[in-house]
């Protein structure tokens, strides 16, 4: 992933490479003053290093933010977050996190790995996550599905902000395609611990 620091804030974002957990590690040796990890526009990558980094984020008690689209290995990033929130940095509807089950090279579901996955989710959840939903997303059979995790405030994605696609919708026409679970929000299952938006000098 690229990296920029801009105290307190490291901003990681792009293709989860595999290294991240020492690469952040190393930047917050260095920089002792990072207590915000924020995720940015990152497709996810390498699923180890989404649990590795997250985990140290949480190790190190570091919050997460939002800005833009994590996805996949990403998301395992985000929950790493000692607290976690959207920001300011993109606009709001342009802002979500986004959670699916392992993959192989092939794009197969690795069936055998869901019930690590979810018990992951659901623990760096705090609890929270609902597992019917989670039960859901992590046995989406295509990889390009996802369930997105929007601010409720966003509009046309319903009142909780949840969509739930299975990766054969149109990109354009997701927000009329797409499932919209009443499973609770982005809160309500924990992936964020508050809905305040968090702002970020520019």
């Amino acid at each position: 992933m690229d990296v920029e620091i801009r105290e307190p804030f490291i901003f990681l974002s792009g293709k989860v490479a595999g290294n991240e957990q020492r690469i952040l590690q190393a930047a917050v040796e260095e920089h002792p003053g990072i207590t915000t990890v924020v995720l940015k526009n990152s497709s996810g990558g390498d699923a180890r290093a989404g649990y590795a980094t997250g985990e140290y984020i949480r190790e190190k008690g570091l919050a997460t933010l939002l800005s833009g689209y994590c996805r996949s290995s990403c998301s395992r990033m985000f929950l790493g977050g000692k607290t976690r929130a959207y920001s300011d940095d993109q606009p709001l509807d342009k802002t979500a996190v986004a959670f699916h089950g392992n993959y192989a090279q092939d794009g197969s579901l690795q069936q055998v790995r869901m019930p690590a996955l979810k018990a992951w989710i659901i623990k760096y959840s705090d609890g929270k996550a609902n597992p019917e939903l989670v039960e859901q997303w992590v046995n989406l059979p295509n990889r390009n599905g996802f369930a997105y995790f929007y601010h409720p405030q966003v509009p046309g994605i319903g009142p909780e902000g949840v969509m739930l696609c299975q990766g054969s919708e149109d990109a354009k026409l997701r927000k009329e395609l797409c499932a919209k679970p009443q499973q609770g929000d982005a809160l309500a299952n924990g992936i964020v611990t508050t809905l305040e938006i968090a702002k970020i000098p520019r």
